[in-house]
C-alpha cells in the first residue's frame, strides 16, 4: 500500500488477519449457496401448503376479516427481503459481510425453529405465524445481501463469474423447491413445512460461524450522507443495485479498485477510483 493510501486511511479501518487457506473459497461457496437455498426455499414453501396451514390453525382465509392473513402469509417474507436487503448490504460493507450473513442464519434458525413449534389456534395462531415469517424474512435478508460479497471476497477474478453463478443457480432453484416441498410436507403435517428448515438452519450457523471470516478492509461509517466520494464509506456505488445483482461481472468488480460516486453527484457522473 503506497504512502498516500496510508496518508487518507482513517485510523478505524478494520483489516482482515491472516489470508485464508486454499480451500476456503470452496467452503465460502458451499456455505453461502446453502444459506441462498434455504432463503429461496421458504420465500416460496408456504404457497402451496396454505390450505393446510390454515386448516390446522383453525382459520377459513378467505372468510370475511380473514384475507388480510392470508396476505401476509404469502407476501410477509418477500416483502421484508426486499426492502431490507439493500440496506442490510450496507451493513455489511460497513461492520463485515461475515459477521452480518452470521447473524442472518442465526435469525433465521431462530424463526424457524418457532414457526415449527406453533402451538396456537384461531386468529393468535396466524399472527404468531405471521410475526415469526417476517423475523425469518429479516434473516433471509441479510444472507441474500451478503453471501455474493462473501464470494466476491473469497475469489480470484477468473473464478468469480463462476462461484456467483452457481449461488444464482442456487437462489433460482430454491424458489422451485419450495413449492414442491411446501406441497409434499403440507398434507402430511404442517408443522414440517417449517420444521424442514430447522436442521439445515443449525448446520448452517454454527458452519458459518466456526468456517466463515471476512477478508477485506472494513470502514465504520454512518448509513447515510457525509462521505466523501474517495472513500469506501461513500454512500452512493456507481452500478445500481439492481444492475449488481444481476451481473456476476458487476458483482465481480467490486474486489478491484472500487470505484465511487459522490453523494451530490446523479447516477452514472463522475466517479473516482480508489486504491487499496
Amino acid at each position: 500500500m503506497d504512502t498516500a493510501v496510508r496518508e487518507h486511511a482513517p485510523s478505524s479501518t478494520r483489516r482482515p488477519g491472516a489470508p485464508p487457506g486454499p480451500h476456503y473459497k470452496w467452503i465460502a461457496l458451499s456455505n453461502t449457496t446453502l444459506g441462498m437455498l434455504m432463503a429461496t426455499i421458504n420465500s416460496s414453501i408456504v404457497l402451496i401448503a396454505l390450505p393446510d396451514i390454515f386448516r390446522g390453525i383453525g382459520i377459513d382465509p378467505l372468510g370475511a376479516g380473514n384475507t388480510g392473513y392470508l396476505l401476509w402469509m404469502i407476501m410477509g417474507f418477500m416483502v421484508v427481503t426486499a426492502v431490507l436487503v439493500v440496506g442490510f448490504g450496507r451493513l455489511g460493507d460497513m461492520f463485515g459481510r461475515v459477521r452480518m450473513y452470521n447473524l442472518g442464519f442465526a435469525i433465521f434458525t431462530v424463526a424457524s425453529v418457532l414457526l415449527a413449534v406453533t402451538w396456537q389456534d384461531g386468529d393468535a395462531g396466524a399472527l404468531w405465524l405471521i410475526g415469526w415469517r417476517v423475523v425469518q424474512g429479516i434473516g433471509g435478508a441479510f444472507l441474500m445481501a451478503n453471501s455474493s460479497a462473501i464470494l466476491t471476497d473469497a475469489f480470484p477474478v477468473h473464478q468469480r463469474g463462476t462461484a456467483l453463478g452457481i449461488n444464482g443457480v442456487a437462489a433460482i432453484a430454491g424458489s422451485f423447491l419450495g413449492l414442491v416441498v411446501g406441497g409434499l410436507l403440507g398434507p402430511v403435517n404442517w408443522h414440517l413445512v417449517f420444521l424442514v428448515s430447522v436442521p439445515f438452519g443449525v448446520l448452517g450457523t454454527v458452519w458459518a460461524y466456526l468456517s466463515l471470516r471476512d477478508t477485506s478492509e472494513r470502514r465504520p461509517a454512518r448509513m447515510a450522507g457525509g462521505a466523501t466520494s474517495r472513500s469506501p464509506s461513500g454512500w452512493s456505488r456507481c452500478s445500481s443495485a439492481s444492475r449488481t445483482a444481476s451481473s456476476p461481472t458487476a458483482t465481480a468488480s467490486w474486489a478491484g479498485p472500487a470505484r465511487w460516486c459522490s453523494p451530490a453527484s446523479s447516477a452514472g457522473s463522475s466517479c473516482s477510483g480508489s486504491s487499496g
